[in-house]
């Protein structure tokens, strides 16, 4: 029965599910964890100002709809043919390294502040988090200033009486104290002109105005959007949303085995392919094609495992052809939103699992 060479004998898909699923999904977890902590622990990375930048954000993803996925993550019919349904996942991202420390999947109606105070327990310390114009409450700014964290939130118009209160003044930059179930803790407001003419207004823990001028936060609150892109590149470079299992271990292996396969690329490739790229003098500095990079991990991402002894070699040639396709960064471009509209679920049909 058995007459085929080891390397090409091969399992039914039934097989491969009874067996797979007798990994727990926080294996994968617990590895994705360890993989941040030894990298932040033993190799040189992006700071600013000694702090770690982390934008902490909320997608949703389609899941497979089961009775078993129902009891998880809710009856939250995303489809005209009712076979989807929905998640709510928070990423925790460091902007400066593009890399996820943490990630929570859960279901749909899950608060985005409640997965962001869960995650904090995760971050440690001396951090300085972004956070958008939903997770700013009294409760949320508390457990971040007695994190031993730095914050900077962006603020609704009427988040609370003391930010309508700024609003009104001709201050644009005051240090103020707002009292917390009878604790005062001193914080920052800030406002700032967009060259679109709107104003936007930050609340933050960096007191030190001559160090963190008005022009800086702008800066420091530009670099939330490194979480959104870490969730575009997570939905459409990875097809994180393109579970192959039904199961809700399944589906939870796949999620945390898809940020593992993200932030190897990331630790590994990205730096060196940069150098690369503009190891040569140039009229613009180029940046990594990271849609490319992740294609290329997820090609080779079983011969990185099955033959380690090529694993160097491997690595090098994927660095190489990666950084052909690096693209320049032309500064001051501008381009007007588009209208968005809901698009219809695709197939990809040229997927490769990296589990």
């Amino acid at each position: 029965m058995y007459q085929l060479p080891e390397v090409v004998r091969q399992v039914s898909a039934s097989a491969f599910c009874q067996c797979r699923d007798k990994i727990k999904y926080t294996a994968f977890q617990e590895i994705f964890h360890q993989l941040t902590d030894q990298f932040y622990c033993n190799y040189q990375h992006k700071r600013f100002h000694g702090y770690r930048v982390v934008a902490i954000d909320g997608s949703i993803y389609t899941v497979p709809k089961t009775k078993e996925t129902v009891k998880e993550f809710g009856h939250n019919i995303l489809s005209e043919t009712g076979k989807w349904i929905k998640a709510q996942v928070s990423f925790a991202t460091d902007v400066l390294n593009n890399i996820c420390i943490d990630a929570i999947i859960g279901a749909y109606k899950e608060n985005e502040r409640v997965h962001a105070a869960q995650m904090l327990d995760n971050l440690g310390s001396d951090n300085l988090l972004l956070f958008d114009r939903g997770y700013y409450t009294f409760d949320l700014l508390r457990m971040v200033l007695l994190s031993e964290n730095q914050c900077c939130f962006r603020l609704k118009k009427n988040a609370c009486k003391a930010v309508m209160n700024f609003i009104k003044s001709d201050y644009q930059d005051i240090i103020s104290v707002i009292n917390i179930d009878g604790q005062d803790y001193k914080i920052r407001f800030t406002k700032l002109r967009l060259d679109t003419g709107e104003e936007e207004y930050l609340c933050s823990s960096l007191l030190d105005m001559n160090k963190f001028t008005p022009n800086i936060m702008k800066d420091i609150y530009k670099l939330r959007w490194g979480v959104e892109e870490q969730f575009k590149d997570m939905k459409h470079a990875i097809s994180v949303e393109n579970f192959v299992g039904k199961k809700v271990n399944s589906i939870k292996q796949e999620f945390f085995g898809n940020i593992l396969t993200y932030n190897l690329a990331m630790m590994t490739c990205k730096p060196q392919i940069e150098r690369l790229a503009n190891s040569r003098t140039k009229k613009y500095k180029y940046a990594i094609n990271k849609r490319a990079l992740l294609g290329k991990i997820k090609q080779c991402y079983i011969m990185l495992f099955d033959k380690m002894g090529r694993a160097k070699e491997t690595i090098t040639e994927l660095m190489v052809i990666v950084s052909k396709e690096s693209a320049p960064i032309r500064r001051g471009r501008k381009f007007e939103r588009s209208k968005t509209f809901k698009a219809k679920r695709k197939y990809c049909t040229a997927h490769v699992s990296v589990n």
